[in-house]
């Protein structure tokens, strides 16, 4: 039977894995990443990041309250990252740097691997960034119809 260690318990491993070159593999368990990333099903292979990013890349990095989190980046300024996950519509401001502990280089899948740079492997994020909008009116609207 395999155990289940929490990730503040494996964070000295992943990082002096990154920290050494390494690839730290991940199975996400949140649905924040969905469709893109299906928890029980999929992995992702993280490195540490080299300070180079990309709108629609996945950063894995640590809030200021301790959580894990593999999101999208949607943004790029002066005060930081503008993050979301896929399955998500509220955008998180000024994720920092120094909070960003790697990159996700590959979504790992039982039908095959989505490389970051590819099609496969932006296109979920960029449709559902666009989308967006129309997401948050769907959101309200079911809330609006269901009261």
């Amino acid at each position: 039977m395999k155990e289940k260690a929490s990730l503040a318990a494996m964070e000295p491993v992943f990082r002096a894995i990154l920290d050494g070159g390494g690839v730290f593999t991940l199975r996400p368990r949140g649905d924040s990443m969905r469709p893109t990333i299906v928890p029980g099903r999929d992995s992702v292979s993280i490195v540490k990041w080299d300070g180079q990013v990309s709108l629609y890349d996945i950063l894995f990095y640590k809030r200021a309250d301790g959580n894990f989190v593999l999101h999208r980046v949607l943004g790029i300024d002066k005060d930081g990252f503008t993050m979301c996950g896929d399955n998500q519509v509220v955008l998180e401001h000024g994720v920092q740097v120094e909070q960003v502990i790697g990159i996700v280089t590959e979504i790992i899948r039982p039908q095959g691997t989505l490389a970051r740079g590819t099609r496969d492997f932006v296109s979920p994020g960029l449709r559902r960034a666009k989308n967006r909008p129309l997401r948050i009116i769907y959101g309200k609207l079911r809330r609006l119809l269901g009261k």
